[in-house]
């Protein structure tokens, strides 16, 4: 397969990933606002890594909400709009490579993010719900329409990868920005920030399922960062990936296969070696921040060894780093 088009079916993976994260967050900070009485949208900005984005499109639109920032502006390159246009324009040049049933499902859903002109408060649940629902019967569609090649291993690195990197946003979202003051910890505010944590990233009912009556903070990072049996798991999706990646690159030379390749095998085994305790008392925001690098590490391994790799160089920069 072509590096081009391996490239392109691993950002289509994490576009659609990231699109339906984005949805999903939004609907709870939308109903959390609703059912709180409080303005949190903030907060999702920061999981986002939007800060700055953020203030500096004020400067351009001074009436800019965070909502209609995260949402449609197209002065934010990560909203859920600008993310879904590129994953279109991606598999608009997949065609031979997608089935037409995919492509259908993600130009139906481009036309629906299109023809939303004006953005209002009563927007916010129609839309993300239509885009949770739309996205997630694409990547169903694309798992079970089209050939269980290389294309579709990178396809499912790219979502993988995109999936642990947002849990750990959200569980990041928690600790370092919402986290509230000791006086509060343990009570309904602090559980009631949690309940938005598990539905932030579609795990209250698997949380509940493991038998926990009480929201506990402790029994929740366990969840999202350890459980190797909930698909949105950093566990889970670092397996996943470790897997997915073994596979897209079983024909490719092992000088250019092995940098990702160690980084995703190390990763693993740091996860699997440690656990929930442990990551607290050290600091769960720089264990977070530590992952997230690590990620950027795979990333950028995968990048310039496999899809843009030039003949001879991976093995010149290997002798090097030897």
């Amino acid at each position: 397969m072509l590096s081009r088009v391996a490239e392109n079916l691993y950002w289509l993976g994490r576009y659609l990933e990231r699109t339906e994260n984005i949805a999903r967050m939004a609907h709870v900070e939308h109903e959390v606002s609703l059912e709180g009485g409080q303005e949190v949208w903030h907060s999702l900005v920061s999981t986002t890594a939007s800060n700055e984005l953020y203030w500096e499109a004020l400067l351009e639109s001074p009436g800019l909400t965070h909502s209609e920032f995260l949402l449609f502006s197209a002065l934010n390159p990560g909203s859920l709009r600008s993310t879904f246009v590129r994953a279109r324009e991606l598999a608009r040049g997949l065609r031979e490579h997608i089935s037409r049933e995919v492509w259908e499902e993600i130009n139906a859903l481009y036309l629906f993010l299109s023809r939303r002109k004006q953005f209002g408060a009563g927007d916010v649940h129609e839309l993300c719900t239509e885009t949770q629902r739309r996205t997630q019967t694409i990547l169903g569609l694309y798992d079970n329409t089209v050939l269980r090649d290389e294309g579709r291993e990178w396809f499912r690195c790219g979502m993988y990868l995109e999936r642990a990197d947002m849990t750990s946003r959200i569980v990041d979202a928690k600790y370092h920005i919402l986290l509230p003051g000791d006086d509060s910890v343990g009570g309904a505010f602090d559980r009631f920030q949690w309940v938005a944590v598990l539905r932030s990233a579609s795990a209250r009912e698997a949380y509940r399922r493991l038998g926990y009556s009480e929201v506990d903070g402790m029994l929740v990072a366990q969840l999202l960062i350890f459980s190797v049996e909930f698909p949105r798991s950093l566990a889970f999706s670092v397996q996943a990936l470790a897997r997915h990646y073994q596979q897209a690159t079983a024909e490719a030379p092992k000088r250019r296969r092995a940098g990702a390749e160690r980084r995703i095998a190390l990763l693993n085994l740091d996860l699997g070696a440690s656990d929930v305790e442990q990551v607290v008392d050290e600091g769960l925001h720089e264990f977070i921040d530590e992952f997230q690098g690590r990620l950027i590490e795979v990333d950028r391994a995968i990048t310039e060894d496999i899809f843009r790799a030039e003949p001879g160089r991976v093995a010149q920069v290997r002798l090097v780093e030897d």
